[in-house]
């Protein structure tokens, strides 16, 4: 089962690295998980006085591939549903 790592990408935060990963069945499985992470973790920010929209998910392959880049601000917003990234890059 290929691994995933989210990382999450703060505008003048710098990143916060997952060392550690994720086994998911697909690429697509990891992208909804990122979406459920993203709905938890807006509430965290908040309790920082950070603005959620700074921030945003990013997917990496075992391969150190960023296969899935996702803006906080594209979720909250709405303009995101499912996300469905091309199986070409979401290959562990």
């Amino acid at each position: 089962m290929p691994r995933f790592f989210f990382h999450i990408r703060s505008n003048g935060y710098g990143r916060s690295r997952d060392d550690i990963g994720i086994d998911f069945p697909s690429g697509e499985t990891a992208c909804s998980e990122a979406l459920r992470l993203a709905q938890d973790l807006k509430g965290m920010f908040a309790a920082r006085g950070q603005d959620p929209q700074d921030h945003a998910i990013e997917i990496e392959n075992e391969a150190g591939e960023v296969v899935l880049h996702l803006p906080f601000s594209e979720i909250f917003d709405g303009s995101v549903g499912v996300v469905v990234p091309h199986s070409q890059d979401i290959q562990g």
